[in-house]
Formats: structure tokens, sequence, C-alpha cells
């Protein structure tokens, strides 16, 4: 059987342009990856790790598969868990099996390369000519639709308690750190978020300006933080990246949706928008007492499991929100 006329291997240094370039291909009509985001994304990241496999003709990249390693916890207990992210194929070989061979190939290059027992979940929201590959043949499967919690800001405004203020602020610190070891183990299955993962997702990111808000108690405690952003995956709405408030803390809960909801006022933005999964108390509590309503979307999450957790034990336990959409 005669080589194929490609090569795939790890990434190296050096390969960042070709890259880039079939980013720029792949993921046309988007915002170009660009240098800075790469280096951001895939060698700034909290565990400092880059776990590429691609797929090079010459110089020319035809395909990559990429995870970002985060930290997380899982049922409780600290883990090591990926991103998958700009997963991409060169658009000339969409229309054939070609294609698909070689997405499956960088993918089994990937799992012989960093799958060596040290992860125990992947996600991600593949394209649907990718995710068809990875279903079929990495063993991948289908966690949930996304499906966004949305309200108007001007209907039935949020009373904000007056003891309880909120601020932006440009960085998070160790006040954050303090407020996670509190909600972390509540929450028991989700991405780490202290000040040195929200302040590398938002804080530090390239191209998108996302709002800090914490919310502090009359005695200056941090009672709660969120993060958002303009736009997203609609520009009609002010979306809600990260969101860490105490289980049961109301007073800090209306504080921070009042301002939302002022906040999307002002910016001329049509709704508010949160993901949590809706088997979460979170998102039937907004429904209920916020008028949030559920608005499907065209996303589907993927995901891969090597801890023993089952697509619906996962489905009913795995805290999530906009921040773990690499997109947004």
């Amino acid at each position: 059987m005669p080589s194929p006329p490609y090569e795939i291997r790890p990434f190296r240094d050096g390969d960042e342009d070709a890259v880039l370039a079939l980013h720029a291909r792949a993921f046309a009509g988007h915002p170009p990856r660009t240098r800075k985001h790469f280096e951001w994304k895939f060698r700034a990241n909290p565990l400092g790790a880059l776990e590429m496999i691609v797929a090079k003709e010459g110089e020319r990249c035809l395909a990559v598969y990429a995870v970002v390693p985060q930290r997380c916890l899982l049922a409780g207990e600290p883990c090591v868990a990926g991103l998958q992210t700009d997963m991409a194929v060169d658009p000339e070989l969409r229309g054939g099996l070609g294609g698909s061979r070689l997405i499956l190939a960088v993918g089994e290059a990937y799992m012989r390369q960093y799958l060596g027992g040290a992860k125990q979940l992947e996600w991600g929201f593949p394209e649907p000519h990718l995710q068809r590959v990875c279903l079929a043949h990495l063993k991948v499967g289908v966690l949930r639709d996304v499906a966004f919690l949305v309200r108007e800001p001007a209907p039935a405004p949020i009373a904000a308690p007056a003891g309880v203020q909120v601020r932006s602020v440009l960085r998070y610190d160790a006040d954050l750190d303090r407020l996670w070891s509190r909600c972390g183990p509540a929450l028991g299955t989700c991405t780490v978020r202290d000040a040195c993962q929200l302040d590398w997702r938002y804080a530090d990111h390239p191209d998108v300006r996302y709002t800090l808000l914490e919310a502090r108690g009359g005695g200056g405690e941090l009672r709660g933080v969120a993060v958002v952003r303009s736009g997203g995956l609609d520009e009609r709405l002010l979306s809600l990246m990260d969101w860490l408030v105490p289980e049961g803390d109301e007073e800090c809960e209306a504080a921070l949706l009042a301002h939302l909801c002022a906040e999307a006022a002002r910016r001329g933005h049509a709704y508010v928008a949160a993901w949590f999964p809706l088997f979460f108390p979170i998102a039937l509590r907004w429904q209920r007492r916020f008028g949030f309503f559920v608005r499907p979307t065209q996303l589907q999450e993927s995901y891969r499991s090597w801890g023993g957790a089952g697509r619906r034990w996962l489905d009913e336990h795995w805290y999530q929100t906009m921040g773990d959409i690499d997109s947004l």
C-alpha cells in the first residue's frame, strides 16, 4: 500500500503559521485566528500544555486535532480533563472520504500520543461533519443539546438588594480563590473556577472584551462573581459567560442579575442569555423566579469519559456555563 502524501505527527515549533492558515480556510466567515490567540490558548493556559496533532503536506497543514487540558473536579475529586478545540480539516477535502479519513487519522494519533490514562474527561462542540467522524470512530458520544436561558432586560425588573454592591474589576484575586473553595465542593463536577482560570479565560483573552464582575457584601466580603460579554452566539445577546455564587445566597444572585439586566439595557441588547445544564436547580429557579425561558441553539456537546461517569450521570451532575464553550 502506498504511503499517504502527508505526515501526521505532534505539533512542532514552527508549525504555527501553517495551522493558522488552515484555520483561516476552515473557519471562513469567522474572525481569523491570530498568533496571539494561538499563544494564549495553547501555551499560556493554566496547565501550560500544548496537545495538538497536525497532518502536513510539505508546508501546508491539511488537518489539526487539538485539545486544551483543563483542571476540573469529577465527583468532587481533582482531575485533568480536556476541551477539544479548533479541530479542522482542509475544506478542499471535505467533499469525499479523504477528509473523513484524515480527521480520523489525526484523531487516532492524538489518542496514541496524549491519552495515556491521565485524563478522565474530554468535551467539545465540533462542527457536524467532524462530529460524525468522532462519533463513529473516536469513542466520542453526544452528551446534550445546548439550550440557553434567555430573558428580556426590561420587563419585570429584578430588585437589587441594598446589602450587595456589584462592580467591575480588571482581574480576580485571592478573594475568588476563597469563594471557589466554598463553591467547588457543592458543584462537584465542573471546570475549576479560581482566579488563575478566570483571569486566563477572560482577562487575558486577546480578541474578546469581557466584563468581570464582583458582588460584595457590606463588609467587603466577596459573595459572588459573574463574567459577561456583548454578543457571542448572537449579537442581540448580553452573554453571561461565567457565574459563581453559593447556592442559597439569594441576595447576591438577585443583585448580579439586576446588574446584568441594567447592563444589557445600557448596551442596547435585546436579551440576557446564560447557559446552565437544565438539570441544575439554578436553571429551574431562574425560569420560575426571574422570567427566563429556554431557547434551543444549534450547538451540541460531545464528550469522552474514561473515569466511569456515563452520559446520564454527567448530564445531571456536570456544571457548565458559556465559558466552557470554546468559540464564545
